[in-house]
């Protein structure tokens, strides 16, 4: 499967099993918020991401995503792998997901606004959007329901149609604010907070 619609897979999922376990009248007693160690049950229900847990510094991120520093991730994962030579060219594909649990509003707003941001000049590239839609000027906002937690995900695809060897990558994410009772308690979270995924990936040619 293309990395890419694992991305969206991921952030889909999420949102799909989120709604779903809502109704759920059987669920596991609520745990204490998982370390990271034990991929807080493969970061939120979905195994499509990075799983090894590394130290986060800022510095390690590519500056191509330009993720702000702070908030620093609850949760940091990183995978390199060196795929088969496509066409002649030997890459390093890099996979990191950062996973911030517990954050305000605020942060969790910045954290996106900060995503849309970078991605809106080229080279970037929309594959998939599913931001909720703006209210009307003038309109008020409709409470949000418990049931169905505001969320909101997105992929978008880095110098897409760049030379081989160049540089290529993506960039996706995953909000709930707040995740449902029930994915929180599935996931061996204390509660249902507010969550924000971001999975990169860059694809570099070996030199």
């Amino acid at each position: 499967m293309p990395r890419s619609l694992a991305i969206v897979r991921a952030a889909v999922v999420a949102g799909l099993v989120a709604a779903a376990l809502v109704g759920c009248t059987q669920t596991p007693a609520a745990a204490p918020t998982s370390s990271c160690a034990g991929a807080v049950e493969k970061v939120l229900l979905t195994d499509d991401s990075a799983t090894t847990v590394v130290s986060f510094a800022a510095a390690d991120v590519p500056k191509v995503f330009t993720i702000a520093a702070t908030p620093a991730p609850t949760c940091y994962y990183k995978t390199t792998t060196t795929p088969a030579a496509v066409n002649g060219v030997t890459y390093t594909v890099t996979h990191r997901t950062l996973l911030y649990i517990g954050v305000s509003d605020a942060d969790a707003a910045a954290l996106v606004a900060g995503l849309r941001k970078t991605v809106s000049v080229a080279p970037w590239t929309n594959s998939y959007d599913n931001a909720p839609p703006l209210p009307a000027a003038g309109a008020t906002p409709a409470p949000s329901s418990a049931a169905t937690p505001p969320s909101s995900s997105a992929l978008w695809q880095y110098n897409l149609n760049g030379a081989p060897t160049d540089d290529k990558g993506e960039m996706g994410y995953y909000e709930a604010t707040p995740i449902s009772a029930g994915t929180a308690t599935h996931a061996g979270l204390s509660g249902a907070v507010n969550v924000v995924r971001i999975e990169t990936e860059l694809r570099s040619p070996q030199k």
